[in-house]
């Protein structure tokens, strides 16, 4: 059996091919990795803007509710009211909340298009 010689300018080209290939696989990849730090930052800061908008809306829902005087309303009774107000907007906007993240995400990322065509 007769094995084909490879020259030394082929073999260097092989090897060359395969560096560049080699380079633009772990170019790709380190993109895609980027995009990915991306997309999850984004999704993040949507969801923290609708945890805000709904502390917002809890909070001026409970301004409108009439004070019975049943009990006394002191300061840290209010701070405590604040910081629950605030988790409990958090944790609704991490649980898909009014869908107002969602919304903001894929119109940040072009999965929607604006209303107004632009």
């Amino acid at each position: 059996m007769d094995i084909p010689q490879i020259s030394p300018l082929t073999l260097k080209n092989l090897t060359d091919q395969t560096d560049k290939t080699s380079r633009a696989i772990g170019n790709k990849l380190e993109t895609n990795k980027d995009n990915v730090l991306e997309n999850k930052k984004q999704k993040k800061a949507c969801r923290d803007f609708e945890a805000l908008i709904l502390n917002q809306m809890i909070t001026r829902m409970r301004k409108g509710v009439p004070k019975s005087g049943l009990v006394d309303t002191s300061h840290a009774h209010e701070m405590y009211q604040s910081l629950h107000d605030q988790q409990l907007a958090a944790k609704m906007a991490e649980s898909g909340g009014i869908g107002l993240a969602d919304i903001m995400y894929k119109q940040l990322t072009g999965q929607i298009k604006s209303s107004t065509g632009k």
